[in-house]
């Protein structure tokens, strides 16, 4: 089924056959000689002639015959399926739905490899930074045996509540996710909203930077991405107006703070309290 749309838009990757449904579909709903498109595009017909051929057998130009001459019209209808396959398939059904707004109730979910630490601590972050009618969640490609004790204490020592379930897989049906890491990112099925916020997964036993370290910046970066979505985000807000927010917080803190700096406080934003004395903090 997606084949036609795949060759049509391939098609449309040479010069000359663009420029021959550019032609035909200005000269609607006549049909115009293919001498007369050899003349007007300034190429021979012999090197027209095998262009005519593949776009007519993909269904973008109908052939009409009138004695010797033949004429050509322009099928602007496949050509708009093509293009709304493409919308469909390549841009994760963004395009077409971008002001439709999100399913309720809005449902947002974190991805990292293991949920064992980054998932864990951006669902705790997120529960606290956003509104009550927002359903948090997180989950894993591949989920551990059980969570990272530092990011536990990390976030028991910011007050946050800690996970009830050990790691698991990320539930489907969610309408934002957001993927953590690359792998998650590689994983992410098709929904209404989808975004990567890359961040430094917790190093091994034995290197260099302290794991703590690299916890408590993932912390901070979530907390602060959080508060600036929280800024803007309403239950009727587009999908695309999302998306948009999502995808400017992934390139990075300062531009995302940056894009969200003109916007109005929430009427009520609560502070975490001071981390108490820990080794994760």
């Amino acid at each position: 089924m997606d084949e036609p749309h795949r060759t049509r838009l391939s098609l449309l990757g040479h010069p000359l056959r663009a420029g021959v449904l550019r032609m035909l579909v200005r000269r609607l709903p006549k049909a115009v000689a293919a001498g007369e498109i050899a003349e007007r595009l300034g190429v021979p017909p012999s090197t027209l002639s095998a262009h005519l051929a593949a776009l007519t057998r993909a269904g973008l130009l109908v052939l009409e015959r009138d004695g010797s001459v033949r004429r050509y019209r322009a099928a602007p209808e496949p050509l708009g399926e093509a293009l709304g396959w493409a919308r469909a398939d390549l841009c994760l059904g963004r395009a077409g739905a971008a002001q439709a707004p999100l399913p309720a109730p809005v449902t947002m979910a974190f991805f990292c490899d293991d949920n064992a630490a980054l998932s864990l601590i951006a669902e705790a972050v997120a529960r606290h930074r956003l509104p009550g009618w927002v359903h948090v969640s997180s989950g894993g490609v591949t989920p551990a045996a059980r969570a990272d004790r530092l990011a536990l204490e990390m976030l028991s020592a910011r007050g946050l509540p800690l996970p009830v379930a050990a790691p698991h897989p990320l539930a489907g049906g969610a309408g934002i996710v957001v993927a953590l890491c690359p792998g998650a990112a590689a994983a992410l099925e098709e929904g209404p909203v989808r975004a990567y916020w890359p961040l430094h997964p917790p190093p091994e036993a034995g290197r260099l930077i302290p794991k703590a370290m690299v916890l408590h910046n993932a912390f901070r970066a979530l907390d602060a991405r959080l508060a600036a979505l929280r800024r803007i985000l309403r239950s009727d807000l587009p999908r695309g107006a999302v998306q948009a927010a999502l995808d400017d917080l992934s390139s990075g803190l300062p531009a995302g703070d940056r894009a969200f700096a003109s916007l109005p406080e929430p009427r009520q934003r609560s502070a975490f309290p001071a981390p108490q004395a820990s080794a994760a903090s």
